[in-house]
């Protein structure tokens, strides 16, 4: 499934289940991660909550202006295709919120700026947003 960001504008507000009806998913578990991967498409999208649910892993996760400092999910999905993302002209989008109360926020295209690898933790990720 390709998706589309052409009627995804950089900051407005969604829930995941806007954006299921956008891209003609069918069903809210394809966007319930925070890493997700369309099968057939070059775009991997990062749904971020810094202040996470007491009951959900608390990755330590800040958007502080342009950059985004992340910390991969446990199970490393997805990091070697971030990582290689310019090489294979992969796009990573971001979609971002404080809290799990609220709406994400489109914040566009990231860069990784650099990444620390762990195998018994969660990798360290600094990405910087993308100037068009």
């Amino acid at each position: 499934m390709s998706i589309s960001f052409d009627q995804v504008a950089i900051g407005n507000a969604y829930d995941r289940r806007e954006l299921i009806e956008l891209w003609g998913y069918a069903g809210i578990e394809a966007l319930q991660r925070g890493v997700v991967t369309p099968r057939r498409d070059n775009k991997v999208i990062l749904f971020v909550t810094e202040q996470k649910d007491p009951s959900a892993t608390q990755y330590q996760d800040r958007l502080i202006g342009e950059m985004l400092e992340w910390e991969g999910p446990n199970d490393h999905f997805a990091e070697d295709r971030m990582i290689n993302a310019a090489a294979n002209r992969d796009e990573i989008h971001l979609f971002h919120r404080m809290k799990p109360t609220e709406r994400f926020v489109y914040y566009g295209e990231l860069d990784v700026m650099d990444c620390q690898r762990q195998t018994d933790r969660p990798s360290r990720f600094k990405f910087r947003k993308r100037s068009r």
